[in-house]
């Protein structure tokens, strides 16, 4: 079990446990199963990852939304979390689900798992609260198999006050734990353009890194959070 003693991580795990219980039931963050955005993530997902079935690690997994479509469309899942609220949300959604689905308290700077242990490595709404981005991508590098593949689904939120969505969850919660020494320990929370996020990608050693968004489910979605599509990063390893 890799648990992390950062303080800035500590005040971030606080407040995702704080909220873990309304997390879903908040606009924008889950859409409800059998809508149109829904099923524009299931596709989505279907197609970032390999063929089913594969082994799965969902990294930051909070409720389980992606870990849950993974194992729906049929790959062996891992999902992990600093959050262990977040764990309990995820572990009775799978039951009511009857979807196998392995969760455990770890870091996603550094998971505790063997070398080439998963052919894919996902997350979502996740690289903007991620420290120390180039470890975690080189330790992600590690874990998978030849040919695997690095998954990041994220967004904008703060590159303009307009855009801060968790803020939603109320402006003195987020604050109280997003202090300005929390956002200066994660390099890719201001960001507004991808690059920044791709050349540490390419650094951390990875074959080929390209760049997408997910158009077609911003396009259906009842509640966007930001304006901007979110992008989807797509890293190979060799």
């Amino acid at each position: 079990m890799s648990i992390s003693q950062e303080p800035a991580q500590a005040r971030i795990t606080g407040f995702w446990s704080t909220i873990a219980r309304e997390y879903e039931a908040h606009g924008g963050n889950v859409p409800a199963r059998g809508s149109a955005e829904y099923g524009a993530w299931v596709d989505a997902v279907r197609e970032l990852l390999p063929p089913a079935p594969a082994d799965v690690l969902d990294i930051a997994t909070g409720t389980g939304f992606v870990a849950l479509i993974a194992a729906g469309l049929g790959h062996r899942v891992t999902g992990i979390d600093l959050s262990p609220a977040m764990l309990r949300e995820a572990e009775a959604e799978a039951r009511r689900r009857d979807l196998a689905v392995s969760f455990a308290l770890s870091d996603a700077v550094e998971p505790d798992f063997p070398a080439e242990s998963f052919d894919a490595i996902i997350n979502r709404h996740f690289i903007w609260t991620l420290r120390e981005p180039l470890q975690a991508f080189r330790r992600w590098l590690r874990l998978l198999r030849p040919g695997g593949r690095v998954v990041a689904i994220d967004g904008f939120w703060f590159a303009q006050p307009s855009e801060d969505g968790a803020a939603d969850e109320g402006p003195n919660l987020f604050d109280q734990h997003y202090t300005p020494e929390t956002r200066a320990a994660l390099p890719a929370m201001q960001l507004s353009t991808v690059e920044p996020v791709a050349a540490l990608l390419a650094e951390a050693g990875f074959a080929s890194v390209t760049v997408g968004d997910l158009a077609a489910v911003h396009a259906v979605a009842e509640d966007p959070p930001s304006t901007r599509p979110w992008y989807v990063l797509v890293a190979q390893r060799a």
